[in-house]
């Protein structure tokens, strides 16, 4: 058993040397990434091929790279890409997100929570962002009602009722929002916009 753990241990070694010193592209691209060098970090993984092994990779990380410079149009053209290319990519959709809820195109960014749900319901991040773009809409009720699901899909997690709290505020539903918030504090003592919510009450 011990032997196997060895030469298992050997193989992944050598393999991930072997992949590292076969791809110094991605490698540099990461490295202009941690410098905020993007434009560098985009420019670098130009010669992985289209049609390649890496071509999906390659389209999710000029999309990625895209948004953290500002650029959003690229940013969504990429992820769009990426969503022609693997239909039930999840990544593609929670990824394109990003640059759409940056340059407030809600309607858009909508529908792609909903995709990213339909492909996986009750996925956090995509429950998340949807009641990020459904607070930026001013629409309470469809972010309560995301914010339900959260709460139910994962009680233990502090942001969830956050947007749930902050619904219930909206909705001028004072009780509830108390003990959401309340719910909060549970989770994350010392919670500043809950903490404030429940002093003023």
């Amino acid at each position: 058993m011990k032997l196997f753990s060895t030469l298992a241990l050997t193989f992944v070694i050598t393999a991930a040397g072997t992949a590292q010193a076969e791809n110094p592209v991605w490698q540099s691209s990461y490295q202009f990434e941690a410098a905020g060098k993007y434009t560098e970090a985009i420019n670098v993984i130009d010669p992985i091929p289209a049609n390649g092994a890496d071509a999906e990779f390659k389209l999710m990380r000029r999309g990625w790279l895209y948004y953290l410079s500002g650029r959003y149009d690229e940013s969504i053209r990429e992820y769009r890409y990426a969503i022609e290319r693997n239909k039930k990519s999840i990544d593609a959709r929670l990824g394109i997100l990003l640059p759409q809820m940056a340059a407030k195109r809600w309607r858009e960014a909508e529908q792609n929570a909903n995709a990213a749900l339909d492909l996986s319901p009750n996925n956090y991040t995509a429950l998340l962002r949807l009641a990020v773009i459904f607070e930026a809409q001013k629409n309470w009720d469809e972010m309560a009602q995301v914010a339900n699901t959260l709460v139910s899909s994962y009680p233990t997690d502090s942001s969830a009722y956050v947007y749930l709290a902050r619904a219930k505020a909206w909705q001028n539903k004072t009780g509830e929002a108390y003990a959401a918030y309340s719910a909060v504090l549970v989770r994350y003592p010392g919670h500043l916009e809950a903490q404030a919510y429940v002093e003023k009450k």
